[in-house]
């Protein structure tokens, strides 16, 4: 402790009581003894300073993951501040590891806000972080239905697919998705980016990626889209071209996404991105080869076709490459399509298809019509001969079509006839003399008579042929040879006009022509006014035979010809036919030959004028019809006759062309308004416009622009040789009208940096050099523009050096090096010296330099005497190597120093290595101000070094204040290689200098730059950020100046009008200037701006807060505008605000609480003064400060609290509620305790050391003796602290305060009990040595009653057998059995007596450590794992240790709804593993659990936890599907022969492949030491839960059959439940029957589930199943599983498919004999079943009554059994009624009185009734064995009519007396039955009713009736007697029948 101040060792005394991480905690808060913290650390453990370093820094990190967990990120920004660990590095570090979603997201969300902030450093790793952090986020969410993760994914198809489990989702991490490959990541978010949509996805993803998902995925319209925007500038209107997408018949189709579905939003966002993503051929083959949909492959072959993109496999199919131009309607356009630069198949190609097809099938005239001129330059070598053959002779036949003159022809004819001779051509030509003499007449060099003179060869142009003598052949032609040779033949030449040679063709008369004529002539005939205008048509005789010529008929007098001038003067034209005429006629040789006849006939010669005149006049009329391509020749030819130059014609017609192509093409205007424009284009031409000459430059330059663009995007690259040959009509039209050259294609060159293309294409048309100078300007690239400048210039000084005329008088070239780089404000532009004399001298001198013996020495002080850098150039001719030096000396002499001496400065850098040297000099060139020379001498003297790199970007920011992206981009490439450990391209040159030395050299002159070069604050700040983006500093190897951090501070300096001095922060004692800038910002108010600044520098800050906040708490105080009184709630609300925003800015703890205090002073209210000192409590207790500062606060609190009225009514919870509290105004107490339930809730896990060194309790010093009236106060209020689970403050609160001992004698406190339960069960004290008055206190008599009627003591005896197995194992005495036992009764009762709830825990947590045998602070310490507890006892005693391990621990419901499951589906498997055959309870399904029957206890596992229920029975569907999956009981199954033989069953199956080789540590525990692996966070692809809500993913049948599912190929099952199944089958191998019972008994498991939890929706899944599972082992005639399967549901109802197969199979009496064990005594079960059972029968069998009488009886159910008998007898009564009214129907007809039905004895209707009888007896006699006399009576009474009707059949026919009504019984009683039938027939509850009848008719003196009377019932008949005394009414009848009733009874 030497050299440690007084407070520093009283610290130290401090800490020696504490645990070395609370130490580490407490100076990582205060951030103030951070050292003394770590030489502590050095002392206590014997470490080093690295070593305790270390560690403190790796303490405060696990503490900081300890408090984001509980998300106090402000306190952990805070702490990593005081500390000085990067925050972002800190929490990215922590994000990328972590695997739970909601601190991860949390994490990311604070990066987010503080990702402003973040240094220039981690902006890329952020920039990374949050692409694949975005990724995960979104491949999540994919997962997550409703919270819960609900299916597995794939991504992907085929052997390429990616496979994602839920497993593998929930162990991703940011850090592992990184190290993924990036194919991995590309198709994961192609997947996610379709499905949402959400386009920062697109980071990993490419165009390859997207097509192969779209293409995989039949996204058909997108697909489209995509082809089309990508392949076309302006897309076409896609209603137009495929419409055949939209039909109907096509919507049909499976297309599962459309584009007329998007928004239009997304659609441009999604065009934006189809633009940049290009189709190459590789995604067009990868079409081919998938298995996509038909229609998919037809869209986009369709869409592709109409660009010309045609597949390799398609392009010899002309059929189908027409169908699809024909379906997207661009066969019209088949020769735009396929000339586009991106078709595949070329115009000549798709024709030579179409040529080959056509003359396969001999389609000769479709050929000539469909194909023009295309193919004439065609390679036809691949074609097949026939074929080949025909289009070659079909296309000389075209050309020969096509030739111009008469000669051309002759070598296409000669041709021809050669294709046609097949190699005999002069044997053909020898047999078709015509063609010989067409030839002849076609060639210019020879007559037609030189096939008789000349007898061998022929001569032609291109060939000759040999004569084979045509004399015979052609006779004729040969006569009129001879006759021409012959000199004695004479011939008279006579006129011959025109109507002689018609004379005969086609009958024509020509006499008649004109007869009108010859008639006035001979007959004098006067004509008439009307003259005869017969037609020629009319001059044909119609009986003329045409094959003959008639000869010219003579007449009298000769015919005129036109030669005649009287026939001329009266019947000819007069015109005057000069050269425009024939022009007109498209004559430009009889044009040209009448214009120069003309000329010379007038002027005996041609004049210029008239000839220039003439030119123009065809010039004209070539642009009035500039689109008729004969009259444009036809001018342009005479023009080039009479002798002038046609380009210019040539050139307008060209610009026509183009001006209408391009407005119909790209404008898309019609021809007819294209050709009106250009023609009032020409129009203003002619009329020399010189505003049209522009505007047609202009669109010419448009025109040819946009051609090169388009051969561009097709290849890629500029062909030159395209470029100059499209550009020559635009550069020749500007020349032609004198117009600046055009630009527009020299401007696309500089865009792309095309110097070469932009030299080439100046060159070849001779641009003017001032106009090439002026647009080099403009490259983005400076370098370019200079070196293009000094090429141009220097081409011109060579050009004319080597012309003679230019004398060679020793000048030196023009070149940059001879810039004057004179200040740092000259201009950029190089001022080239032109002064003959400045360069004469300048060689002389150079001249004499060679004369010494040292010319290298000489030319370097000439250099330095005349300030000449060129002779520094020479110099370095002799010494290359020195270019250090020689760098020195060029520099020396090219500045003008002013700050500091030449020699000075050249005798400090003699002899100074090369970085000093350089450093030096440029830090000289920096302050002097010649950058552009700096720059200059890196060019010449070290090229490519990184220096020249350095310089450059010194030179755009300094010279041209260019703060770009090209400058950054130099910046970056000096960083990266200056960074690298190795050079490469080291060539020995002395600038080749370590990265150390290029580091340093760089900070300097940055530095130096900073400090001298920007005389503007805006221009220093761009500077600054150019060095802050590009993390100038970061990684070098000596120490360099923070650049962002001075930028980030003079961003925000210059938001004000007091800005930072940049040089001074470059200074060493930089914190001392930002001291006194922060101190002037905070006099000035600007308390953000020094905030900031503050934090940034790293000084302290909380003046800066404190004296903004004191300043606004005084303005609050002194607030006179106020509208209402200041309140003690506003200063409250004021002073939270206040430490709200002290803690975010991270203010000192102690300078925090005294300004707060300073603002409690002023509140007078008690409670607000609580709430007021509670919120400065908040700052000891977060930073874990203690002292007499924190005493004095907590004893003004309390005391506050005290002093209150109402205790109940104050808000207490933990800091961060209150807080909450007073920022609300005090007005929502429970949403601000919603913050402290979360603590409340939380299981307890404290060590009273743990308190005890938290609250500090043992340092208090200043304690308070309270009043007696506070003590009761003080008690409640330490119990509410304790409930709330505040331990800390209560235990600091109990020793604040004091009691006097008689007080603590009545009662305990709190904090005592708690200290004395932890005591207790952490062993430290014995039950024996408890306080006296905790010893009363427990043996109460009233705390006893408590605890007998506590549910603490139900356990007591399995914990004391607990402990008496521990004490028999462990050899412990009983003693400390006892002992243990009394710890136990302790705590419960102490637990009771203070009624807290974590005392209740405490105790739990001991009972549970007894009971398990372990110690207390073991299971404190494991209670994370705290179902594993439940393993560690066996029996019934698990049963009562799970439910106290569910309340204890606060089990969440879904790991309790796991943990039940995997007992329940163990207890059912584990049976059938054991291989004896001990266990007999599979064979009668008793399944027993911790002890219990499952089947029958089930209830009492759900009651653990009911809203669990549900989920409970997902979890075992899940399981039943995995365990069905790997023992492949889906398939079929042999019927065996024997059909009640099930022992086939037993047959050993095979169990799948990964539980073939399953090892050894895999059948293990799958409990790690965080907990178990398994969880129901995420389902399987086909889980349970998707089966209720997935419909769409299965078919209509299936969609709730869970073993359909299991058949299903892509069923994945989720890890967890694979591993719960193989650690409990353990790999074993079960027989199809096992399988068959074990999915049985699941099934009806989960079935109980879900009925207690009232879930539909689960039975509805296990009725379907249960049905799949029927058939099954109905195919298998397992009856017994299936009656155990119909048991166990008990749904019979729904199951009745079940009892009909068994009933169709006979096995109803193996029903009724198997139920009985299986039920066992479960009565409620046993009721269902009969129930169920005759609900069946009666709703599927009604006719089966036998069956159903069998069942009732068999179950004794007589009742049920006599009411089949009962409806039997009516049914047949019934039927005899029915006969009965039949036949009075019949007879009904005939007579119209009512007739009584009646019956006839015989033998169907005596059988009936019989039968009838019978059943009434029957059921008369069931009823009565079922205890239900009531019917059995009525059953009697109808046997009784039964039989009186049979009686009465012995008369027949008779009345039917059954099922009639009352008045008929009347009438029968009255009328027709005897005395003793009416008696039978109303017997029972008619007796009243008969006794009436039967004394009516007694009047009526019946005798018969009176002596049946008399002689069965004379009781009745006294009665009778009796009763007619009464009569009033008597008559005679009556009498007589009264008297003979009395002699009857004597």
């Amino acid at each position: 402790m030497e050299g440690l101040t007084q407070n520093e060792k009283i610290i130290w005394n401090s800490w020696e009581q504490k645990a070395t991480r609370d130490v580490v905690r407490e100076a990582a808060a205060k951030g103030t003894h951070i050292g003394l913290a770590v030489k502590y650390l050095m002392t206590k453990n014997a470490w080093s300073e690295s070593t305790a370093n270390d560690w403190f820094i790796a303490e405060v990190k696990s503490w900081t993951v300890q408090l984001l967990l509980r998300k106090q990120i402000h306190k952990v920004l805070h702490i990593l501040n005081k500390v000085e660990i990067n925050p972002e590095d800190h929490l990215m570090t922590l994000a990328q590891s972590a695997t739970q979603i909601e601190y991860r997201d949390f994490l990311v969300e604070h990066l987010k806000k503080i990702s402003k902030d973040i240094k220039s450093e981690n902006i890329s790793r952020w920039e990374n972080f949050h692409r694949h952090w975005n990724l995960l986020r979104y491949l999540e969410k994919s997962f997550e239905v409703d919270g819960t993760f609900k299916q597995n994914k794939v991504f992907g198809s085929c052997a390429d697919r990616v496979f994602v489990n839920e497993s593998e989702i929930k162990a991703l991490t940011i850090e592992k998705i990184e190290k993924y490959p990036s194919e991995w990541k590309s198709k994961i978010a192609t997947s996610l980016f379709f499905e949402k949509f959400e386009f920062s996805l697109l980071e990993f993803t490419s165009p390859t990626h997207a097509w192969v998902y779209l293409v995989e995925n039949n996204k058909a319209m997108i697909l489209v889209r995509w082809i089309n925007v990508q392949l076309s500038e302006v897309v076409r209107d896609m209603n137009a071209r495929y419409n055949f997408f939209n039909n109907e018949n096509f919507m049909r189709k499976l297309l599962n996404i459309d584009t007329k579905g998007f928004d239009v939003n997304l659609l441009e966002k999604l065009d934006n991105i189809f633009r940049i993503w290009p189709v190459t051929n590789d995604m067009i083959e990868f079409v081919t080869k998938s298995n996509c949909f038909l229609y998919t492959k037809m869209c986009v072959y369709d869409t592709l076709s109409s660009y010309g993109i045609v597949i390799e496999e398609e392009r010899k199919n002309i059929f189908q490459i027409i169908k699809r131009l024909s379906r997207t309607q661009n066969l019209k356009m088949i020769d735009d399509v396929f000339s586009e630069s991106c078709a595949t198949l070329s115009i000549q190609d798709f024709y030579l298809e179409l040529a080959k097809y056509l003359v396969k099938n001999k389609l000769y005239k479709a050929l000539t019509i469909c194909i023009d001129s295309h193919m004439l330059n065609i390679d036809l070598s691949n074609v097949e001969v026939e074929a080949k053959d025909c289009i070659e002779l079909w296309l000389l036949f075209k050309s020969i079509e096509q030739t111009s003159d008469r000669q051309s022809h002759v070598v296409p004819v000669y041709k021809t006839c050669q294709q046609i001779a097949k190699n005999d051509i002069d044997n053909y030509i020898s047999a078709n003399p015509q063609l010989f003499i067409g030839m002849i007449l076609l060639e210019d060099s020879a007559s037609l008579f030189d096939i008789f003179l000349k007898e061998d060869y022929l001569e032609f142009k291109d060939f000759k042929l040999p004569n084979k003598g045509y004399r015979n052949k052609l006779p004729h032609m040969y006569n009129v040879y001879n006759k021409y040779c012959d000199s004695n033949n004479t011939y008279e030449c006579r006129d011959v006009n025109v109507y002689q040679l018609l004379s005969g063709y086609r009958g024509l008369d020509i006499s008649k022509i004109f007869e009108f004529q010859l008639m006035n002539l001979n007959i004098n005939h006067i004509a008439t006014d009307k003259s005869d205008r017969r037609s020629l048509g009319s001059l044909l005789s119609h009986d003329v035979d045409i094959s003959e010529l008639k000869s010219l008929s003579h007449h009298s007098i000769e015919m005129p010809d036109f030669a005649n001038e009287k026939l001329m003067k009266k019947y000819g034209y007069d015109a005057k036919l000069n050269h425009m005429y024939y022009l007109k006629q498209y004559r430009p040789c009889n044009a040209s030959q009448a214009f120069v006849s003309q000329q010379y006939l007038t002027h005996n010669r041609l004049q210029d004028k008239n000839i220039k005149s003439a030119c123009c006049e065809a010039h004209a009329l070539a642009l009035q019809n500039c689109f008729d391509s004969a009259m444009t020749a036809c001018a342009i030819s005479f023009v080039a006759m009479i002798g002038c130059n046609p380009t210019r014609c040539r050139v307008h017609i060209s610009a026509a062309h183009m001006i209408r192509e391009f407005f119909v093409s790209h404008k898309k205007l019609s021809e007819l308004e294209a050709n009106k424009q250009v023609g009032d284009f020409m129009a203003k031409l002619i009329q020399s416009h010189d505003d049209t000459a522009k505007t047609i430059l202009k669109y010419l330059e448009e025109i040819t622009l946009i051609k090169t663009r388009e051969l561009k995007q097709s290849t890629g690259r500029h062909d030159m040789s395209v470029v100059l040959f499209e550009s020559q009509i635009v550069v020749k039209f500007a020349v032609l009208h004198n117009l600046p050259l055009p630009e527009m294609q020299l401007r696309e060159f500089i865009k792309e940096n095309s110097w070469f293309n932009f030299l080439l294409f100046g060159d070849v048309f001779r641009y003017p050099l001032n106009q090439m100078l002026q647009l080099s300007q403009e490259f983005e690239k400076k370098s370019y523009a200079e070196h293009l400048k000094h090429i141009m210039l220097h081409k011109t000084v060579e050009e004319e050096k080597e012309h003679k005329y230019v004398p060679s008088n020793g000048q030196r070239r023009l070149m940059r090096l001879n810039s004057v780089d004179c200040s740092p404000t000259q201009s950029m532009v190089f001022d080239f010296p032109s002064d003959s004399f400045m360069g004469r001298e300048l060689w002389e001198v150079a001249a004499a330099c060679h004369g010494p013996e040292d010319p290298p020495a000489a030319l370097l002080r000439a250099a330095d005497l005349y300030r000449e850098p060129l002779l520094v150039l020479i110099a370095s001719c002799y010494e290359p190597n020195a270019v250090d030096v020689l760098w020195a000396h060029w520099i020396l002499s090219s500045i003008d120093l002013t700050t500091c001496n030449r020699q000075e400065l050249q005798s400090e850098i003699t002899g100074k290595p090369p970085a000093q040297l350089f450093l030096t000099l440029a830090k000289v060139c920096l302050i002097e101000g010649y950058i552009t020379t700096l720059y200059e001498s890196t060019l010449i003297f070290m090229t490519d070094n990184l220096l020249a790199l350095l310089a450059l970007f010194l030179y755009r920011c300094i010279r041209l204040r260019l703060f770009d992206n090209e400058t950054n981009k130099y910046l970056n490439s000096f960083l990266q290689q200056c960074q690298r450990k190795y050079s490469t391209e080291s060539n020995g040159s002395p600038w080749d200098l370590s990265t150390k030395a290029l580091q340093m050299i760089s900070v300097e002159l940055v530095k130096t730059a900073l400090s001298n070069n920007f005389d503007s604050a805006f221009h220093q700040k761009e500077f600054l950020k150019c060095l802050a983006e590009n993390e100038f500093g970061k990684s070098f190897i000596g120490t360099c100046p923070h650049f962002a951090t001075m930028y980030e501070i003079m961003k925000i300096s210059m938001e004000t009008c007091h800005i930072i001095n940049v040089p001074k922060m470059l200074e060493d004692e930089s914190d001392k200037y930002l001291s006194e800038c922060i101190d002037m910002y905070k006099n000035n108010c600007n308390y953000d701006v020094a905030f900031k600044i503050a934090k940034l520098a790293g000084l302290p800050i909380d003046d800066i807060v404190i004296t903004e906040w004191r300043r606004k708490s005084t303005d609050f105080l002194d607030d006179v505008d106020r509208e209402t009184p200041l309140s003690d709630e506003d200063l409250v609300k004021f002073i939270a605000e206040c430490s709200g925003v002290l803690k975010e800015s991270g203010v000192t703890c102690k300078q925090a609480t005294e300004f707060l205090n300073s603002l409690v002073n002023n509140i007078t209210d008690g409670k607000q003064k609580f709430y007021a000192h509670r919120l400065v409590m908040s700052w000891f207790d977060e930073n874990h400060e203690y002292g007499s500062d924190r005493e004095v606060t907590e004893h003004g609190m309390w005391e506050a609290y005290f002093k209150c009225e109402n205790q109940d009514q104050i808000f207490l919870d933990n800091y961060v509620s209150t807080l909450h509290f007073a920022t609300s105004l005090q007005k929502n107490a429970s949403e601000s305790r919603k913050f402290g339930v979360v603590n409340s809730e939380e299981p307890f896990s404290m060590t009273l050391h743990e308190i005890e060194v938290e609250s500090d309790v043992g340092n208090i010093e200043k304690v308070v003796i309270l009043e007696d009236e506070e003590i009761d106060i003080w008690r409640k209020t330490i119990n509410r602290l304790l409930e709330m689970r505040l331990i800390v403050e209560a235990f600091r609160l109990s020793k604040l305060f004091k009691i006097s001992d008689e007080y603590l004698c009545r009662s305990a406190c709190p904090v005592q009990i708690m200290r004395t339960c932890l005591k207790l069960a952490e062993g430290t004290c014995s039950p024996y040595e408890l306080p006296q008055e905790l010893r009363l206190i427990i043996s109460s008599p009233t705390l006893q009653n408590k605890l007998s009627l506590s549910e603490t003591s139900d356990a007591s005896f399995e914990e004391l057998v607990v402990i008496q197995e521990r004490q028999d194992s462990d050899s412990v005495p009983h003693l400390a059995v006892r002992q243990e036992a009394d710890r136990l009764s302790a705590l419960d009762a102490l637990a009771v007596r203070s009624g807290l709830a974590v005392a209740k825990q405490i105790a739990n947590y001991f009972r549970i450590a007894l009971q398990i045998g372990w110690d207390y602070m073991s299971v404190l310490k494991y209670q994370n794992r705290a179902l594993d507890f439940i393993s560690l006892v066996s029996g019934k005693s698990r049963m009562t240790l799970a439910n106290l391990v569910f309340r204890t621990f606060n089990v969440p419901t879904k790991q309790i709804a796991d943990y039940l499951c995997r007992e329940m589906v163990s207890a059912i498997i584990s049976p059938h593993l054991v291989k004896t055959s001990t266990f007999r309870q599979k064979e009668h399904f008793q399944y027993t659990l911790w002890g219990y029957v499952l089947d029958s206890d089930i209830e009492m596992f759900l009651n653990m936890r009911p809203d669990a229920c549900s989920h409970i029975g997902r979890l075992i569907l899940d399981h039943l599907i995995a365990f069905q999956k790997i023992y492949k009981a889906s398939d079929s199954i042999k019927i065996p022969e024997n059909v009640f033989d099930d022992s086939c069953l037993d047959v050993e199956t095979l169990i799948d492949e990964e539980y073939q080789n399953l090892e050894g540590d895999e059948i293990e525990s799958i409990l790690t030491e965080e907990g178990t692996l398994m969880s129901a966070e995420t389902e399987s692809m086909f889980s349970v839960s998707t089966v209720y809500t997935a419909g769409n993913k299965l078919t209509k049948d299936s969609r709730r059959n869970l073993f359909d599912v299991i058949s299903k190929s892509n069923v994945h099952i989720r890890y967890e439940v694979k591993s719960s199944i193989r650690k409990i089958t353990k790999g074993a191998k079960l027989s199809s029957k096992q399988v068959n019972t074990i999915s049985i008994e699941l099934l009806v498991l989960a079935h109980e589930c879900f009925s207690c939890a009232c879930d539909t929706e689960g039975v509805a899944v296990v009725l379907r199943s249960a049905q799949a599972l029927a058939a099954r082992l109905l195919a298998a005639r397992s009856w017994r599983l299936m009656v155990r399967l119909l048991t166990g549901l008990a749904r019979y109802t729904e199951c009745a498919y079940i009892l009909q197969a068994l009933r169709e199979n006979h096995q109803f009496e193996y029903l009724l004999g198997q139920f009985d064990y299986m039920l066992g005594q479960k009565q409620d079960k046993i009721a269902e079943f009969k129930h169920g059972l005759l609900d069946f029968l009666k709703t599927h069998c009604p006719g089966d009554t036998d069956t159903y009488i069998m069942v009732s009886l068999h179950f004794n159910m007589y009742a049920e059994a006599a009411n089949v008998k009962r409806k039997q007898a009516l049914d047949l009564i019934d039927d005899l009624e029915k006969m009965a009214t039949d036949a009075v129907k019949a007879t009904s007809k005939k007579s119209a009185q009512p007739v009584w039905p009646q019956i006839h004895d015989n033998v169907p209707t005596r059988t009936l009734l019989e039968t009838a009888l019978n059943h009434c007896s029957d059921a008369a006699e069931l009823y009565l064995q079922g205890g239900c006399t009531g019917s059995a009576g009525e059953m009697a009474s109808l046997a009784q009519r039964i039989a009186l009707q049979i009686s009465l059949m012995n008369a027949s026919p008779t009345r039917l007396i059954l099922k009639r009504t009352n008045e008929q019984m009347y009438t029968l009683v009255s009328e027709y039955l005897s005395f003793m039938e009416g008696l039978v027939l109303l017997t029972g509850s008619g007796g009243e009713t008969w006794r009436e009848l039967a004394y009516r008719r007694t009047l009526g003196n019946d005798q018969a009736y009176l002596r049946d009377m008399a002689a069965y019932r004379p009781d009745i008949a006294h009665d009778f007697i009796n009763r007619y005394k009464t009569e009033t009414k008597k008559t005679p009848v009556s009498v007589a029948a009264m008297t003979e009733l009395r002699n009857l009874l004597r």
